[in-house]
């Protein structure tokens, strides 16, 4: 119900906004084409972009880095 306003946007954002770039294309190219293996292609990068978001992200990620090193 209430957003969290300081989470981060992801580890995996820029291959997820690269996977629905590519899938939108594909999608309009099949539908333009009439062609039904290319939309079914484009369907399922889109669940594969959707299924990035369930990786695990790494926690060493979110760590500060220590000024003394």
């Amino acid at each position: 119900m209430f957003l969290d306003r300081n989470r981060r946007a992801g580890k995996y954002l820029e291959w997820k906004v690269r996977i629905f770039s590519v899938a939108a294309v594909l999608a309009l190219a099949g539908i333009y084409t009439d062609s039904r293996w290319l939309t079914s292609g484009a369907i399922l990068l889109l669940v594969g972009g959707f299924l990035l978001r369930f990786l695990p992200e790494d926690p060493q990620d979110d760590a500060p880095e220590d000024p003394q090193d």
